[in-house]
Parts: C-alpha cells; structure tokens; sequence
C-alpha cells in the first residue's frame, strides 16, 4: 500500500493555460462563454456542461475561460473589506452556531510575491488563487457550500 498523499477531484483547481478538465470544474462554477455573436459573458456551469467537457473537451475548452478573481468579484460574491484589516477581504460563512471567517489576503498586500489573492491559514500562505472557479472551488472544499453571486 502507497503512503502517498491524493488530492481528491472535488477540491483539485489547477488550470493549465486556459484547458479544463473534468476534475476543475463543478456544478455552480461561473466561467467566460465566448458566444457566436463574439461577445464574452459569464455563465454558470451546469451538468450539461460538465458533460460536454467529457465528450468534447477542446470544443468545451474553445468557448469557456476563467475569469480572473478581482475585488469586483469578491464583492458580487457578499465579500467585504470593511470588519478586517487592511489588505483583506473576507466573507462570514455561517452552520448552525458555528460561525467561519473566510479571509483572503489582497494581492501585494504582503509584497511583490504575493500576486494573487491568497487563503492564509495561521500566518502561513496556504492556497493562492487566480481564478473565480478555483476560489468557489475551495470555499466549497472548506464550507460545503458552492460560492454564488449575492
């Protein structure tokens, strides 16, 4: 029996280049559509289109990209920067009477390395993230609950 470490599909994020695969993405995952007309618009991921990623990933992969995780993004999301200190941006995710501070710290806000928004866990970079898909992804991987528009 192996004693290596497994990252389950649920919680994998990684993006190479714009090429999903099925392990990236999930139900609720708001990615870019490239429409016919040449408009790009946002749209929410759904079992159709996790099927067509299995049958079709390049024609998936043609008309789908992620978005890049912003502030105005965070915000669509219910995050806020007001109860936290500066250089973070957080949202209360609440269970019962349980209450979860997801905090991210902002981009450069630790120097010139940190170019991403990041989840910090006990002072220690712990996840960075790039792309909305991959910070609903691991809200969903800590919470149990898929991140959606406010």
């Amino acid at each position: 029996m192996s004693n290596e470490v497994t990252t389950t599909a649920s919680c994998q994020t990684a993006v190479s280049g714009s090429a999903f695969s099925i392990h990236d993405l999930k139900c609720g995952n708001i990615l870019n559509y490239d429409t016919a007309e040449g408009e790009i618009l946002p749209t929410v991921i759904d079992w159709q289109d996790l099927k067509w990623l299995t049958e079709d990933p390049k024609g998936f992969n043609l008309v789908h990209s992620p978005i890049p995780l912003t502030e105005e993004w965070l915000l669509k999301f219910g995050f806020s920067d007001n109860d936290y200190k500066k250089g973070y941006i957080g949202k209360d995710f609440k269970s019962g009477g349980m209450i979860l501070d997801f905090v991210l710290s902002k981009p450069f806000s630790k120097g010139e390395w940190n170019n991403t928004y990041t989840f910090d866990f006990e002072g220690h970079r712990f996840s960075k993230m790039e792309f909305v898909h991959e910070l609903q992804n691991f809200y969903y991987c800590l919470t149990g609950v898929m991140l959606s528009l406010s």
